[in-house]
């Protein structure tokens, strides 16, 4: 599983904010971005719209946190050695064999 954007750091606010809170803090950067003519500026006023279009909806949102929560754990295993099974195989030294 490919890893997400992390939306929530592109639009500066806290996993478990209001709503409101996401349209205020986007609105607010998309404000001080919107008459810049840098390449960067225009970047980083797309990233914010795209961060925005999933989380100011609230069925994307839930969506989105389910992916997010999912390929951070793919991650975590598959950095960690492939979870807790594995980690505990190692840790014994002896083959895991179910009988």
């Amino acid at each position: 599983m490919a890893k997400l954007k992390d939306y929530y750091t592109v639009l500066g606010v806290p996993p478990r904010c209001h709503a409101r809170i996401i349209e205020e803090t986007y609105w607010e950067r998309a404000h001080e971005l919107h008459g810049v003519p840098t390449r960067k500026a225009q970047q980083r006023l797309g990233a914010l719209n795209e961060a925005y279009e999933t989380l100011g909806s609230p069925h994307k949102r839930v969506v989105y946190d389910r992916r997010y929560v999912e390929s951070q754990e793919a991650e975590h295993a598959a950095t960690n050695g492939g979870g807790f099974l594995q980690s505990l195989v190692a840790m014994l030294g002896k083959p895991f064999r179910p009988d």
